[in-house]
C-alpha cells in the first residue's frame, strides 16, 4: 500500500506562535466579535412578535450566515496552524476506553458499520489530548462520509511497535479504513489541501486539512493511501 503524505504542509513553529499566528488569530478575533454583533441584533429582531414574515425569513438567513461564517473563520484558525498545542503523556487504552462512544458517534449517525480494533498494553504517547482527539474525529467524520455514500464499513485500528512500523523506532500506529470507494490517484496528493474536497458545498473543505496541521504541530505523521475500494488514514505516533 502506497501512502501519501501532506508534504505541501508547512508551519514554521510547532507551538502556533509567531508573527504570522498571532496575526491570524487576531484577525478572526476581531471577525468573531462584528459577527456576535449581527447575530445579537437579529436575533432581537427575530423576537419581536409582529415581525413581516419575509422579513423574518431574511433575518433568520442574516442569522445563520453568519454562524457559517463564524463557523468558518474558527475551522480556518486551525488549518493555519494557529491552533496551540499543550503536549502531555496519553495512555491510549485508558484514552480509547473513555472516548471510544464519542469516537464511534459518526458512524452511528450515518448507519455504517464501525469496529475499534485496539491492541492491549500500548505505550503512551505525547500529544495534546484535545487536539488529538479532534485529528481523530475529522479522520472519523470523512470515513463515514465515505463509506455511507459506498456502502461500505470501517474500522479503526491501533497497534503498538512492531506490528507496522519497526519496534526499534517505538512508534504507535493508527489505521482508519473504510471500504467502499476510492480516492483516484491524481487527487490523492489534493486530499490535504485546503478546499479541495468532494463533497457538497456545504462542507467547508477544511477537514483534512485541519488534521493534517494538527498532526504536524504535535509531531506525528499523516498519510492516506487509496486501492482496492478501500481508503486507509494513517497515523504514526512516536512513543513518549
Amino acid at each position: 500500500m502506497q501512502f501519501v503524505f501532506p508534504t505541501q504542509i508547512e508551519i514554521s513553529n510547532t507551538s502556533g506562535e509567531g508573527f504570522y499566528p498571532e496575526l491570524l488569530r487576531g484577525l478572526t478575533h476581531k471577525l468573531n466579535n462584528l459577527l456576535a454583533v449581527i447575530q445579537g441584533f437579529s436575533s432581537l429582531v427575530l423576537m419581536q412578535d409582529d415581525l413581516d414574515p419575509s422579513v423574518a425569513e431574511n433575518m433568520q438567513h442574516i442569522r445563520e450566515a453568519s454562524e457559517g461564517v463564524s463557523t468558518l473563520s474558527e475551522r480556518i484558525r486551525s488549518a493555519g496552524g494557529c491552533a496551540k498545542v499543550s503536549l502531555q503523556n496519553l495512555q491510549l487504552n485508558d484514552y480509547f476506553g473513555v472516548v471510544g462512544n464519542g469516537l464511534a458517534e459518526p458512524f452511528r449517525k450515518a448507519g455504517v458499520p464501525f469496529e475499534m480494533d485496539v491492541q492491549p498494553g500500548l505505550p503512551p504517547i505525547q500529544v495534546d489530548p484535545g487536539r488529538f482527539k479532534e485529528v481523530l474525529l475529522e479522520l472519523l467524520r470523512n470515513a463515514a462520509d465515505a463509506a455511507r455514500a459506498g456502502e461500505g464499513r470501517a474500522m479503526l485500528k491501533v497497534c503498538g511497535p512492531g506490528v507496522i512500523t519497526p519496534e526499534n523506532e517505538r512508534r504507535v500506529d493508527l489505521l482508519i479504513s473504510n471500504t467502499g470507494s476510492q480516492i483516484p490517484a491524481e487527487k490523492l496528493q489534493e486530499v490535504f489541501r485546503p478546499f479541495h474536497g468532494s463533497k457538497s458545498s456545504h462542507h467547508l473543505g477544511l477537514g483534512l486539512t485541519i488534521a493534517s496541521m494538527l498532526a504536524a504541530q504535535m509531531r506525528l505523521q499523516l498519510g492516506v493511501a487509496s486501492e482496492n475500494q478501500t481508503t486507509t488514514f494513517w497515523i504514526s505516533c512516536p512513543a513518549a
